[in-house]
């Protein structure tokens, strides 16, 4: 039968292989989001340790349902096998980790030697020793294999890798590595644990041994699925409070352990006692039965009466009835041989108690020190004693057999209640985090952002009023859109009144005086000149103006950024003469880039018209310069500005994988420049510093950017100016 603390640990090895099965799934898929070999050899340490687990407890059960040896003998080797191939990712992992890379080439040798291994463990054959009350056995192969102490070298160089990188990194992100080499320490105290279990037989010792088990995948789980740079990286058990999944899965799981554990316990027991109960009234009435019989013959029966009526009594599978003398020796037994030789049995704590008088049954040791299920009755008209027993295994197997069902109904019962806890709790936590998503895109000023949802509770409504809000909100911005173009449109339709009027004067003096001096052909050919020209520059300024007018709908196209500055600076041309502004273009050579012509227009408008704004009226100086080269970050969607010394970026989020071809447009003006207090909030929605700004010039300008892949820094002195630096990507 099961002890308590071994049903206690069984329960604890069904956590630790559920936490290894996840383990194992969430660094697969990070293998495949992030392509990193370490992710997935660490998931398959963590597949081949819930193999390891698993087959652990289905021997535990398999055992105590009484299964053929041969079949324990395969599954063992089984667990053996998934050892050896455990160890063998785990040095995988060690190398790709802490970029060991010159030490790729032994990944030859420890498949060769894992290959021995295993060669060796399905070869060879197998002897259990399974011992009273120890449910895992002692496993003999008959050629030596260093198996375990090959497993738990590895886990010692995870350990010595972790803290040696710990020590080379002091000054940074030293607490996850410290979790990993700690973690793989407490694996090796629990294989410890599990040796003092083996040896001693001590149930407790096992339920540490998978606690500690537990432990460490837990603490595995940590200190790889949280990015260095992560806050949690610091404090990562704060890991568990950062989703509500994983509270809602605590609690879960805190329930099932309650609810299943203390119910199965309480089953279990009082089932076992009222078995036990019945098995030993069953001894007792056999024994009782038997020396009514003896009794009943007016003078002491013969030996061969005895024998029969001793070798007629069933007991159980394995168990005997004999009877003995007054000084402890066989008188009749089964095995008539011992009858025969007048066996001494006093060493027999059943018959010890016969022969003291006593009646009753119970568990008690045999003469050889065998614990036994049985009976016992005195015969004292004749001095005899009658003793009834059977080896407590096969006397409790049917009792076995219930709790091991009972068991395996529990541990279905669990893996399907996890099930369903873990739908449930992600049912409730993907809207939660697709709203949190969704309040951060708008506080950045993403106002598309659209939760689904086909809930109708409470989280479905909050989810309807949320998209109602962003519907609103969306439709206001659109406004407050027009509105800066509008406000734009105004500023340089003041200036570009003069600018038309004067191709239109020198059109209409060439007309009043072209009949007069057609002849002329010198004035023929001025006019030729002059007049399209003139009329191009009326055509290109009403483009300019129409294009910038339209509604923001992106339509994807190649680009000439050139042109585009080109025609911006057009439009303010006479706003920078009203002004005093000297332009100074230095414009490259550069490639088209992919992206739609009047969102990017409006990009280098804002900029510009900001950049006139921000200078005296006295004159100034705006210089706009474009360039190419290469980056390895580039544009994200709802990130804040970043210090990088002097400047503050937008948009640089996303790592590449390697260097991308950009370009540079680079937009300075000499004017006041942007106190520090205001550098972080420039791209927030309805910031502005204007009487009459809306606040949304700027954030519509990095939103833009943000759809086009690309950043926007910006660097400014306080009287010294601003630089405006968009980089957006050569290949949109």
């Amino acid at each position: 039968m099961l002890t308590t603390l071994t049903i206690i640990s069984i329960f604890t090895e069904i956590f630790a292989a559920g936490i290894m099965l996840a383990g194992a799934a969430a660094f697969i898929k990070n293998y495949f989001s992030a392509k990193k070999l370490k992710d997935l050899f660490f998931g398959l340490v963590f597949f081949t340790f819930f193999l390891y687990v698993s087959a652990t407890i289905a021997s535990q059960m398999m055992f105590n349902l009484g299964t053929d040896l041969s079949a324990l003998i395969l599954l063992n080797k089984g667990i053996y096998i998934s050892i050896v191939l455990c160890a063998l990712f785990l040095w995988v992992f060690i190398v790709e980790k802490f970029n060991l890379f010159r030490l790729r080439w032994t990944y030859v040798i420890f498949v060769l030697l894992a290959g021995f291994f295993v060669y060796r463990i399905l070869s060879s054959s197998v002897n259990l020793i399974y011992r009273e009350g120890v449910v895992e056995p002692i496993v003999f192969f008959s050629v030596s294999i260093p198996i375990k102490p090959f497993f738990a070298l590895m886990w010692l160089a995870l350990a010595a890798a972790s803290f040696i990188y710990v020590y080379k990194n002091r000054a940074r992100h030293i607490i996850l590595p410290l979790y990993l080499g700690g973690s793989a320490l407490i694996v090796l105290l629990a294989m410890f644990f599990s040796f003092l279990y083996l040896r001693l037989g001590t149930a407790a010792y096992l339920v540490v041994s998978w606690v500690l088990v537990l432990v460490s995948a837990l603490g595995f789980l940590l200190a790889e699925l949280i990015p260095p740079e992560a806050p949690q990286a610091q404090a990562p058990l704060s890991f568990f409070r950062s989703r509500i999944l994983f509270k809602l899965m605590l609690i879960f799981v805190l329930l099932i352990v309650i609810l299943f554990e203390t119910t199965t316990l309480a089953t279990i027991n009082i089932s076992k006692q009222s078995l036990s109960k019945a098995i030993i009234a069953n001894y007792q009435g056999a024994a009782k039965s038997l020396a009514t019989k003896i009794a009943s013959f007016s003078s002491e029966p013969s030996f061969a009466y005895l024998e029969e009526l001793v070798s007629g009594q069933r007991v159980g599978k394995e168990g005997v009835a004999f009877v003995v003398d007054e000084g402890g020796y066989l008188v009749a037994h089964p095995d008539k041989i011992r009858a025969m030789q007048g066996e001494n049995m006093g060493a027999d704590e059943g018959v010890m108690r016969v022969l003291a008088a006593e009646s009753g049954g119970g568990e008690f040791r045999n003469e050889i020190g065998s614990l036994m299920v049985g009976a016992y009755a005195p015969v004292a008209k004749f001095g005899l004693g009658v003793v009834v027993e059977e080896p407590i295994f096969s006397a409790y197997s049917e009792l076995r057999r219930l709790e091991a069902n009972s068991l395996l109904f529990v541990i279905v019962g669990i893996i399907l209640t996890a099930l369903v806890g873990i739908f449930f709790a992600r049912s409730i936590e993907k809207p939660i985090k697709e709203l949190t998503q969704g309040t951060e895109a708008v506080a950045k000023g993403d106002l598309r952002w659209h939760v689904a949802t086909d809930s109708c509770d409470e989280i479905g409504r909050l989810t309807t009023a949320f998209n109602q809000m962003t519907k609103e909100l969306r439709e206001s911005q659109e406004r407050l859109i027009l509105s800066e173009k509008l406000a734009s449109l105004g500023t340089m339709a003041a200036g570009m009144a003069h600018e038309i009027k004067n191709p239109l004067v020198s059109i209409r003096t060439f007309t009043q005086i072209l009949e007069q001096k057609w002849d002329d052909k010198d004035f023929r050919e001025k006019f030729s000149t002059i007049i399209p020209h003139e009329i191009e520059r009326i055509n290109r300024i009403a483009e300019s103006l129409l294009k910038f007018g339209k509604p923001m709908k992106p339509e994807l196209s190649k680009v000439d950024v050139n042109g585009l500055l080109e025609e911006v600076l057009l439009l303010f041309e006479s706003e920078c003469k009203k002004h005093n502004i000297r332009v100074t273009k230095k414009l490259a050579d550069l490639p088209e880039v992919t992206g739609d012509a009047g969102q990017l227009q409006q990009v280098f408008v804002n900029i510009v018209k900001n950049a006139i704004e921000a200078m005296p009226k006295g004159g100034g100086a705006l210089v706009v310069k474009t360039d190419v080269g290469e980056v390895i970050r580039l544009g994200k969607m709802r990130r804040e500005g970043i210090k990088h010394g002097s400047e503050m970026v937008w948009g640089e989020s996303q790592e590449l994988e390697q260097p991308t071809p950009v370009i540079f447009i680079e937009i300075s003006d000499s004017g006041e420049g942007i106190p520090e207090a205001n550098l972080k909030s420039l791209f927030d929605p309805f910031f502005t510093t204007k009487m009459t700004g809306t606040g949304m010039g700027l954030p519509i300008t990095l939103r833009i950017v943000e759809e086009h892949q690309g950043s926007i820094k910006v660097r400014s002195q306080a009287g010294r100016g601003t630089t405006f630096i968009i980089t957006l990507p050569q290949k949109g």
